[in-house]
């Protein structure tokens, strides 16, 4: 993809996973990287995907020789006076069935298949993540700036009830501009505490995702968002995690059809034996010191259409991955769609609020000056109150609105998960390096944009 989100070289390198209960300020990219450090859920995948690729190595045993080493021994009683005789051997045996059906290329490629769709689920399991933990980061340092336009506004009313309260022991406003001033106090301190726990279990969803440490996000200005993605439904395709799981699962249903209908397919195995020791010589076959070979050809000619039954059954699941693929392909377009109108939706809306914004200040900030000086009613400083902090806070959630809406769009496109092709290709080179496999799973590849200041 074009942009770079989250830069994480070396970081599982250089940094081992850890977790610490002090409180800790962070901006978003240090964030993610505790999150892809420290997150449970995460390192959980992360061994899934390991487990896969284990397998993978282990189902290609057939391929190679299979050897042993054999011991066998009798003690036999003779009647009619003989002497009783022992009777042992040692030998080795090698076997190893010939593939001449093309049965272990069509198993091989379909094991690594699968093993590179357990690893598209993991990168799609890291893009909802990292989506959803970006979603919680804006969402809390908009709840902190609700936060504090709360506290702003609970210190306006107090100071309001402060002059309604001089104003009355001079006789100049009746008991009820008391009690009206008092009620605001009392509601303002009441959405400031709603507005301050809201913020708080926000933290500590922010803390779950990365592992149980507790963060807060950086205090910095807050920025309106700029959109800086670049929308292209066939790179959404290519990159989408998801899509290429369902892609990769339709392939290795291809193949899985190829081998099943090979259950018919005649059989060479081949056999070798030698005998060590023997006692007597002829006790073992082949006797003492000889070596034997085998060679067995089996051809199989009914098996009660359990062949034909299970190429149907694996026809059937084909048809099942081609379309969940072109549904995948469908809510792709669907969640572009969808956040494109919800970042124009938040975007307008933004534009709205902050010259409502601007209205609404000025005229609180004439209404209070006309209600110090005696020359206004008190319902009229009330009402530009409660104008005022509604509008304050419908921008502050459009504001959200435009940062939830590209995320929603960058997780749309793919863009939070490592860049991999899941070409199956490219995994037997791998298996062939030896290397970490957590370096192999991409995470210090990811395809990492650079968070811009917002």
């Amino acid at each position: 993809m074009k942009f770079q989100r989250y830069i994480l070289i070396l970081m599982l390198a250089l940094f081992p996973p850890g977790v610490s209960h002090a409180s800790v300020a962070m901006t978003l990219p240090q964030y993610v990287s505790e999150i892809l450090l420290n997150n449970h859920s995460l390192r959980a995948g992360m061994k899934n995907v390991e487990a896969d690729y284990y397998s993978v190595l282990a189902s290609v045993a057939p391929q190679r020789f299979s050897t042993a080493a054999t011991a066998n021994g009798s003690y036999v009683t003779k009647q009619q006076g003989e002497s009783n005789v022992f009777v042992g051997s040692l030998g080795l045996r090698l076997t190893q069935r010939i593939d001449i059906s093309g049965s272990y290329t069509l198993n091989e490629k379909q094991n690594i298949l699968g093993y590179e769709v357990t690893r598209a689920n993991f990168d799609s399991n890291i893009n909802s993540l990292i989506a959803a933990a970006e979603q919680t980061w804006w969402s809390a340092v908009l709840a902190r700036e609700n936060m504090k336009l709360q506290k702003e506004i609970l210190l306006q009313r107090s100071e309001n009830h402060r002059v309604t309260m001089e104003k009355y022991n001079q006789e100049l406003v009746p008991r009820l501009d008391i009690v009206r001033s008092e009620a605001q106090v009392v509601d303002a301190e009441a959405t400031a505490k709603t507005a301050e726990t809201t913020y708080l279990n926000l933290l500590a969803e922010l803390s779950l995702m990365a592992g149980g440490l507790d963060v807060e996000p950086v205090d910095e200005e807050l920025k309106v968002p700029a959109f800086d993605v670049t929308v292209n439904f066939e790179e959404a395709l290519e990159y989408r995690p998801d899509v290429r799981a369902a892609r990769l699962t339709l392939e290795r249903a291809k193949l899985v059809k190829k081998l099943t209908a090979k259950g018919l397919s005649p059989t060479l195995d081949f056999g070798f034996q030698f005998t060590a020791w023997a006692d007597p010589e002829a006790a073992a076959t082949p006797n003492n010191r000889q070596a034997g070979a085998s060679l067995t050809l089996s051809i199989p000619i009914t098996d009660g259409k359990e062949t034909k039954y299970r190429v149907l059954n694996t026809d059937r699941l084909i048809q099942a991955a081609e379309s969940n693929l072109e549904a995948l392909k469908e809510s792709t377009r669907r969640d572009i769609t969808v956040a494109m109108n919800n970042w124009r939706n938040a975007a307008a809306s933004e534009q709205d609020k902050q010259r409502q914004v601007e209205r609404a200040e000025e005229e609180l900030r004439i209404t209070e000056l006309m209600y110090s000086e005696g020359m206004g009613a008190q319902i009229d400083l009330i009402n530009a109150q409660t104008a005022y902090q509604a509008v304050r806070t419908e921008y502050l959630d459009a504001i959200r609105g435009m940062y939830v809406a590209l995320v929603a769009l960058r997780q749309a496109l793919g863009e939070y998960a490592p860049d991999e092709n899941g070409d199956w290709k490219e995994a037997v080179k791998r298996y062939g390096k030896g290397n970490d496999v957590l370096g192999e799973l991409g995470l210090k590849t990811l395809r990492t944009n650079s968070v811009k200041q917002r």
